[in-house]
């Protein structure tokens, strides 16, 4: 089965500029240097470079490479907020994607068998590859493994399937690379219940998983090429939540700053020191504001509150209310805001909070 849907749409000079934080003249040259098989639009004008998503990665590869950029030890992350409506899946998406930009090698890792990060790349968890075929669908966009299947706790002889087998590469070789989920992946907690009943700390389980595949020790799991390994977690303080924060350096928390109240970072707080109690280490927090205006007396004041209480995991950049991302849903092709729209201003403040947290993690 094809690893990713179609993406037919294409971008203009400008607007793969404006990704990649160069200048046109710099995309054109770059993209001949590389040799990267770019089309031109038809008809009788100018002969205008149309790059597909898929061109776009592989010059953020190429100028990686160009740089001299060496690989890195990878940064785990996880995003993870204790309430929905906060934009913690549409961050997850679009910092992946804006990391990927930059040249890193990014996978995501969707936890939630609600599946909003799989759906956020254009894949569609609810449908089968039996339904796909009757209804003319696009096979590449079914989802057939989740990332239980990755682990030896999900079949009963402790077998897993390859990672090349389960992940899912919706811009190509080059882009975000993607664990999804899909409906079935609920039962995985089922499992950890019963280990947890069982006393084998299933919480350990992703960590494990993070650990053999970084060192090579697992032959079906090689992560070592990878300079960020992102975790999508559900709302709920299940043991998969627990757990990929335990494996993690950092947890990016979002925070609606229209509706926050520091109990929900105080929360993640608590679940932090749980975390150090019982198995001696924690991730790093930071917070990101989202729903940010500074001119509501509202956000002021949270603002206020949150950096007196948690000065140390503020995040300088925040993304403010708006439109584009409800619009972005309706788009004929679905891909994150920071892709679809790079002129937009949800992109741009999209791509320095995306550089503001390399700064953080790397700095600390």
């Amino acid at each position: 089965m094809a690893q990713r849907p179609v993406v037919e749409k294409t971008f203009k000079v400008q607007a793969v500029a404006t990704m990649l934080g160069i200048s046109a003249d710099t995309v054109r040259r770059d993209s001949d240097e590389a040799d990267i098989k770019v089309q031109r639009q038809g008809g009788d004008g100018p002969k205008t470079r149309l790059f597909t998503i898929e061109n776009v990665f592989e010059l953020a590869a190429h100028r990686r490479r160009k740089n001299g950029l060496t690989k890195r030890s990878p940064l785990i992350i996880t995003v993870y907020a204790a309430k929905g409506g906060v934009g913690k899946t549409t961050s997850a998406a679009n910092i992946g994607a804006a990391f990927a930009l930059r040249g890193l090698r990014v996978l995501l890792v969707d936890l939630d068998f609600q599946a909003n990060l799989t759906m956020a790349f254009g894949y569609d968890p609810e449908v089968t590859q039996e339904e796909a075929n009757e209804l003319g669908m696009d096979p590449g966009a079914v989802v057939k493994y989740h990332f239980g299947n990755l682990l030896p706790q999900w079949s009963k002889d402790g077998s897993v399937e390859p990672l090349a087998t389960v992940i899912k590469k919706p811009y190509g070789e080059h882009g975000p690379h993607l664990i999804p989920s899909e409906l079935g992946f609920d039962d995985l907690e089922a499992i950890f219940t019963l280990e947890r009943l069982m006393e084998r700390k299933p919480e350990l389980a992703i960590a494990t998983w993070l650990q053999k595949g970084l060192s090579g020790e697992n032959a079906n799991v090689d992560l070592s090429q990878y300079d960020v390994i992102l975790f999508d977690a559900p709302p709920a303080k299940n043991q998969a939540t627990r757990g990929a924060m335990l494996g993690s350096d950092f947890v990016v928390t979002p925070v609606s700053m229209e509706r926050f109240s520091t109990k929900s970072v105080s929360y993640l707080a608590k679940v932090l020191g749980e975390l150090q109690r019982d198995h001696g280490r924690f991730p790093r927090m930071i917070t990101l504001a989202n729903f940010y205006d500074m001119r509501r007396a509202r956000v002021a004041a949270q603002v206020v509150a949150l950096t007196t209480k948690y000065p140390d995991a503020w995040l300088e950049k925040q993304i403010a209310t708006s439109e584009e991302f409800r619009k972005a849903l309706s788009d004929d092709v679905i891909m994150p805001v920071i892709l679809s729209r790079p002129s937009s201003g949800p992109a741009e403040e999209l791509r320095a909070v995306a550089n503001a947290l390399l700064e953080k993690m790397e700095a600390a």
